[in-house]
Order: structure tokens, then C-alpha cells, then sequence
């Protein structure tokens, strides 16, 4: 028996874990009280031992022959591939193929260092990634106001909550998601309130951060960008802006006070059902507080004005001293070379989007990526040029809005490849399925989200488990993708793997203002050594990055050798102000009015007077991760679960009862869910889960097909899109709810 020492890699948090392993098995999964999550597990890393060995899990990859997907040898999958794939590329184009990106893959590094520049050099530009169903606005709104690369933007202020006297929360649950740079929050949360400090969640449901909270700001579904708008008109109305600090790196003062000055507490009053004598009060507070820290998540980011909530929190932040310093907003430093410490310190070309559209729908890019709330549409339209789509652990057929209509797309398409590990409702639509292998039997360090930590910290942990053997690792099929996409089926996969670590370290080396812009790549490429694998990728962007030891140039820099000998990972230190040299903008400051962002208040302020009919909104929860956890028994005990929460009012008036079922229908569709009456959500609000609908034929999911929840995607369509980010409105979408077997006269639109 043996215990390993590795990183839960199912979530942000990335919590550090001990895997008790005994010959192949995992005998036991627990927190490790030495990792800087201090011990902390949820339900899902728990799980992980469920999930390596759940026998619907795929070790074997299929192909479509007859109809049907039957299991195949590596080689012949590989075939297939070249054979399916091939000629779309070589007679159409690289554009003939669109990607959906999941979300598992943000915790991949060598999707991050390798898997980006393939697509870049294959001149891939139908990209589609769950980040339009989820952080977009964020990216958007941090990229147009502190700069950013070409495929995305991580300069985003993480709230200091080691060290804040107060904590807005718009949004956001970390009680139960942990949340993006609160990692272990239940310890931290309880502490700002022991040292006297106070807590305000904003959200149209009383969750149970909200019910720890000090206080619960019950608002209407998207209207937090019409309060935060309002909190910064009134922080300028009533002369409580502070500029002493930040001054000097602010650009855009009074385009910003101009443009907020038409939303009042008293215009937005109504749209947010917050009284403006409550809306002036919050903007007093955040403004007098001793530290304020302001933080935004998926609430906040998957409606109709994500983008503009997002800018909002940060130029309130800005406006009141808040940005930038100990107990408010800062910035990480990560230890990989990324995307704030590449470059010229403080100054950078303007943040790209619009460079090229969707082919039909004309939906510009933004940072790289295109709106996958589009996708179906693309696939679907009278003679799109899109031909083929591969998907990596994405399951849009249960992540995306109008699902029935992402399916009909995946009927559609020429050709479909999957990489994921199970026969779900997208892959058993696929030509080709390509299993990586289980998350224990890969090595693990978070580029993405290290760049959000609230304390910087590194760590590299190793597999649990090696592979089976002859299984292909995840760096291996990004090979095999890319050898067929660019036509190089014939190439020896080293040869390929070295090519695209060449163009790595060409990338960092060619970089105006790198600081190794003076070395020769070839002594970096003879230094990186010929190993295989994607860790000679990390380790060039560990040794490039801000505490690296640049290829010897500082002998006690950090090398992913290093890194390796401090198995609980190394603390850098907490977060410190980084102003101005973190930003990458054309101005050399912080962007407080862009243009793209100022344009669509005019949206916003045509929301203000719209109707408000009963709307759904999603919800988060601890045993849950969007659709792909819930085959593993342990998180599937219980109480059901995939219930649509309504107020007691609501349910009064449309004749719902506690336990009783009812159908859910929007302008996309229907599903029927088990009525849970509480008065946790606001009136006019209801919540249903989202990742569930487990049903239909063709799937490899024994546990949860007995479990299927109703969909939550096959009403989300009418939502639209957030114009400045692309990213989906999946909240706040109009529904009509009844008790099934009602009649025509319940159904109809005043009932709703």
C-alpha cells in the first residue's frame, strides 16, 4: 500500500489530496492538511475514487461502424480518424473543422502550453469553449480594461479576503462552488466576520453563503449590472471616490462618471427590487469601508449583462481606492510565464476581438474564442462551410443553451470526433471517441487557474496511477489531432511534439520585451532536453516566469525540477500590489470607460423598463459538477436533488404543491422537474439545476440514467447572448411553470 500525494483537479480550487493506492485500486481519498488548502475536500474530490474506477468509464475507444459505436484497438481508431478527418482538412480547409473546448480542459497544462499554439498554427478559427458558457464577460471586461493576449485575458483582480474588512459577493456561492480565488472559503469567509468585519451577498436566491452572510440583497435576475452602475453614479454624486492612490493609473475618470450618471438609485430601483435608499446605502459602505473587496462569478457573468457587471465591480473597486491594494482587489502573480508577466511591464496592444466571425451568424471572436451558444446554428445552417467538429470533454448536449438543437447539430455534422471519457448524450452521437485516460493516471499543475489564486502558489504533483499499458496519454491524442489536422499523419509524433515545442520557445523568446528575448532558441530547446511529454513545455514557462531561474541566468530560480522536490508546492508569498507594470494596455493605465463596454449601457438602460415575467435561474451544488460527476454513486445518495425551487407565492398562484410535479417551458422547449416550494428564492424567480436530463438511448451511464433530472439547457435558448463577450444568458430566461396535466388556460402567458 502506498499513498500518493496529487491535486483534485475536478475544480478551481485544485485542493491537495492523499490517494491511498494498492496495486491498481484507489483504496481511499482524503485532504491533505499540508496543502494549501489546508485539508479541505468536498464530495467531489472524495469521489475521484469513483470516478477512476467506474466501470462505465471508457478505456477503450469507439468507432461508428454500422450504425453503431463499437470498441476498437488504438491503431484502428487512429485510422479512422485520419480516415474520417483527413480529407475534410485537406479538401476543405482548417476551417471546415470547429473545436467545442470543455471545461476539464482549463486544468490540463498541456492544453494550455501545447494545445493553443497547435490551434494557432493550424490557422484554427472556429473555437468554441465553454468559457462563452461561463467566464467570458470576465475575460472581457478584465482583458478591455487591463489588456490581454491573443486567445485570452488573466489579469482579473481576486478579492484579498485574508485580509478585507468587506466582501460583496454578486453572484456567487463559495459555500458550496468554493469559487475561483476563495479556495477553501468556509474557514476564510468565517474569518472576516471574527475580526469584525461583514459579508453582503447579492443574489436572487438565499444560498448558503447567503444565509452565513451578514447580509442577503435579494435582487432581481439580471439586474446586477444596473446596481453596481447605480453604486458607482452614487459614489460620484456624493464626492466619495478616492483617487489619492490610484490616480495616476486610472484613464477615463470622467467618461466613466458620464456615462453612469443616468442610473440613479432611484432609475434602477425597480428593475433591481432593491429600494434606492438601499442601492445608496451599499455604494456608502463599499466607499467608507477600511477594505473593500468586490467579487463577481457565474451569476453574475451567464446573463444578458455579464460583461458590464464584470467592468462594474472592477471600476467600483477602482473608484473607491479599492483596486489594487492589501484587503481589496489584487492581482496574482502566477509562476508560469502567462499572460501579465509576458511582454513589455505596463503597456501592450489593445485587447483583440473582432478579428474574424462565425460563418453564418456573423458572431465576432473575442480573445480567440467564438460563442458556442452559436454553434449549433453554425452547423446547422443551408450550406455552412463548417464539415466536421471535434469536441474535448465537452458536453454541449447538456452545457450548452438549446440542447435539442445542439443535438440536431451533432446529427447533422460530416463528421464527429469526441474526446472524453464516457458514452454521454453528446458522444453517442460521435463518429470516432477518443477516452483519455482516468484524472488519477495524469500528472498535474494548474496554469489557468494559479493565475487567480488569492495567495501565489505553485505546486506540481505526479500521478497516482500509471496508465494501462498501451493507453495513449492526453498529451498523445492532442498529437494525433494535430498530425491529422495539419496533414502530418506521416510524421513520427516526436518530430511533431518537437515542432510544437520549438514554436513555444520561439513564442516566448520572439515576445517584444521578453526577458529572454535575448537568448538563442536553440540553446533553450538543448537546455529543455528530449523528453517526451508536455512537462518540457511547462518548465520553459516556469523557468521564463516571473520567479524563474531563466535558463540559469538566476541560479536559485524556480525549474520544474525544483518544483518537483516540494511536494505540497511552494508558497510565493501573498498577493501584492502589481499597478502599473501587471497592466498590458495601450495607455499604459487602467481602462475605466472602453468604448465597447460604454456602448451597451444603452442596452441596459432599455432594460430598465422592460417586463418582468417569472424567470429561471440555475443553481450550484456541492455534490454536482455541471454534467459529467453524476455516474458516481456516492454523489448521487440521497434526497433527489434536480428539483425547480419556486416561492410559496409562486407556487399559490400557478397551483403547485411541495413534492408535485410540473412542466417548465420557455420559448426553446419544456421539461418537467419536481416542484420544491421555499421561500430561499425571491418571488418572480425560479431555480433548477443545470447538467442534468440523463435520458434518451445510446448511453454508457448506469447510474445516472436512474437518476435523470430534468434539463435545464432545453430552456435556456431565448436567453441570447451578451453582446461585448458573446457569452450565453443562460439566467434570468422567461419561463411559464404549471402542474402537469393543467390546462390550455394555465399554460397561457399571463399564468407565467
Amino acid at each position: 500500500m502506498s499513498e500518493q500525494l496529487v491535486t483534485c483537479p475536478i475544480c478551481e480550487v485544485a485542493c491537495g489530496v492523499k490517494v491511498t493506492v494498492e496495486g491498481d485500486r484507489v483504496t481511499g481519498v482524503r485532504g491533505d492538511p499540508d496543502a494549501p488548502t489546508r485539508g479541505f475536500i468536498c464530495p467531489k474530490g472524495a469521489a475521484l475514487q469513483g470516478l477512476h474506477h467506474d466501470p462505465d468509464r471508457l478505456r477503450a475507444p469507439l468507432v461508428r461502424r454500422g450504425g453503431t459505436l463499437v470498441e476498437v484497438s488504438w491503431d484502428e481508431a487512429f485510422a479512422e480518424l485520419e480516415a474520417r478527418l483527413g480529407p475534410v482538412v485537406r479538401e476543405s480547409g482548417p476551417n471546415a473543422v470547429a473545436f467545442h473546448l470543455g471545461n476539464p480542459l482549463a486544468h490540463d497544462y498541456g492544453m494550455w502550453t501545447y494545445g493553443w499554439a497547435a490551434l494557432r498554427l493550424l490557422g484554427a478559427q472556429q473555437v468554441y469553449t465553454t468559457a462563452t458558457v461561463d467566464h467570458m464577460p470576465m475575460m472581457t471586461a478584465a482583458g478591455l480594461m487591463f489588456g490581454a493576449r491573443d486567445t485570452a485575458s488573466f489579469t482579473i483582480p481576486t478579492p484579498d479576503v485574508d485580509r478585507c474588512s468587506l466582501l460583496v459577493l454578486v453572484g456567487c456561492n463559495p459555500l458550496v462552488s468554493n469559487a475561483t480565488g476563495i479556495t477553501a472559503p468556509r474557514g476564510r469567509l468565517q474569518r472576516i466576520q471574527e475580526r469584525g468585519g461583514r459579508i453582503v451577498v447579492v443574489d436572487p436566491v438565499r444560498t448558503r453563503t447567503a444565509d452565513a452572510a451578514d447580509e442577503h440583497v435579494a435582487i432581481r435576475p439580471g439586474a446586477d449590472a444596473a446596481l453596481l452602475a447605480a453604486m458607482v453614479q452614487t459614489v460620484f454624486a456624493e464626492g466619495l471616490e478616492d483617487l489619492s492612490r490610484l490616480g495616476p493609473h486610472l484613464h477615463g475618470v470622467d467618461a466613466l462618471r458620464a456615462a453612469v450618471a443616468p442610473f440613479t438609485p432611484e432609475a434602477v430601483a425597480a428593475r433591481c427590487g432593491i429600494p434606492a435608499a438601499d442601492v445608496r446605502r451599499l455604494a456608502r459602505e463599499v466607499a467608507t469601508a477600511e477594505s473593500a473587496a468586490l467579487y463577481g462569478r457565474v451569476g453574475a457573468m451567464t446573463q444578458a449583462f455579464g460583461s458590464l457587471t464584470c467592468w462594474l465591480t472592477y471600476a467600483l473597486a477602482a473608484v473607491t481606492g479599492n483596486l489594487d491594494r492589501p484587503g481589496g482587489m489584487l492581482f496574482p502573480k502566477a509562476a508560469a510565464a502567462t499572460h501579465n508577466t509576458r511582454g513589455t511591464p505596463g503597456h501592450g496592444p489593445a485587447a483583440p476581438m473582432d478579428r474574424w466571425r462565425t460563418p453564418s451568424g456573423r458572431h465576432p471572436e473575442v480573445l480567440g474564442e467564438l460563442p458556442v451558444a452559436a454553434l449549433a446554428d453554425e452547423l446547422l445552417a443551408p450550406g455552412t462551410p463548417i464539415r466536421a467538429l471535434v469536441t474535448m470533454a465537452a458536453n454541449g448536449a447538456r452545457s450548452t443553451p438549446d440542447s435539442a438543437r445542439y443535438e440536431a447539430a451533432l446529427e447533422a455534422v460530416e463528421v464527429l470526433v469526441c474526446v472524453d471519457p464516457y458514452l454521454n448524450e453528446t458522444t453517442r452521437h460521435a463518429d470516432v471517441v477518443l477516452p483519455p485516460p482516468s484524472p488519477l493516471e495524469r500528472d498535474h499543475h494548474d496554469v489557468f487557474f494559479e493565475q487567480l489564486t488569492s495567495r501565489n502558489h505553485v505546486r506540481w504533483t505526479p500521478a497516482a496511477l500509471p496508465p494501462a499499458p498501451g493507453t495513449p496519454t492526453e498529451h498523445d491524442l492532442l498529437l494525433e489531432l494535430v498530425a491529422v489536422l495539419a496533414g502530418l499523419g506521416v510524421v513520427d509524433r516526436a518530430t511533431l511534439e518537437d515542432l510544437l515545442l520549438s514554436a513555444l520557445v520561439h513564442d516566448v523568446v520572439d515576445e517584444p520585451g521578453s526577458v529572454l528575448g535575448h537568448r538563442d532558441p536553440q540553446d533553450l530547446l538543448d537546455a529543455l532536453g528530449p523528453g517526451r511529454g508536455p512537462q518540457r513545455g511547462l518548465d520553459l514557462l516556469l523557468r521564463a516566469g516571473p520567479y524563474g531561474d531563466r535558463f540559469g541566468e538566476r541560479p536559485e530560480g524556480l525549474t520544474l525540477a525544483r518544483l518537483q522536490r516540494h511536494p505540497h508546492g511552494i508558497d510565493l508569498g501573498p498577493l501584492q500590489p502589481r499597478l502599473p507594470e501587471v497592466l498590458r494596455t495601450p495607455t499604459g493605465k487602467v481602462e475605466l470607460a472602453p468604448p465597447r463596454l460604454v456602448a451597451d449601457l444603452d442596452r441596459l438602460r432599455d432594460d430598465l423598463a422592460a417586463d418582468r415575467p417569472l424567470v429561471v435561474v440555475g443553481r450550484r451544488q456541492i455534490r454536482s459538477n455541471n454534467s459529467w460527476l453524476h455516474n458516481v454513486p456516492s454523489l448521487m445518495r440521497g434526497r433527489e436533488r434536480c428539483t425547480l425551487q419556486v416561492h410559496p407565492d409562486d407556487a399559490g398562484a400557478r397551483g403547485l404543491e411541495d413534492g408535485g410535479l410540473c412542466e417548465l417551458r420557455s420559448a426553446a422547449g419544456a421539461v418537467r422537474a419536481t416542484v420544491e416550494v421555499t421561500d430561499a428564492v425571491r418571488p418572480g424567480v425560479v431555480s433548477l439545476p443545470h447538467g442534468w436530463g440523463h435520458d434518451g438511448p445510446g448511453l454508457r451511464l448506469s447510474v445516472a440514467t436512474e437518476h435523470p433530472g430534468a434539463n435545464l439547457n432545453a430552456i435556456t435558448g431565448p436567453g441570447g447572448l451578451d453582446v461585448p463577450s458573446g457569452n450565453a444568458a443562460l439566467s434570468g430566461v422567461a419561463v411559464e411553470v404549471t402542474p402537469v396535466g393543467a390546462s390550455a388556460a394555465q399554460r397561457s402567458p399571463s399564468a407565467g
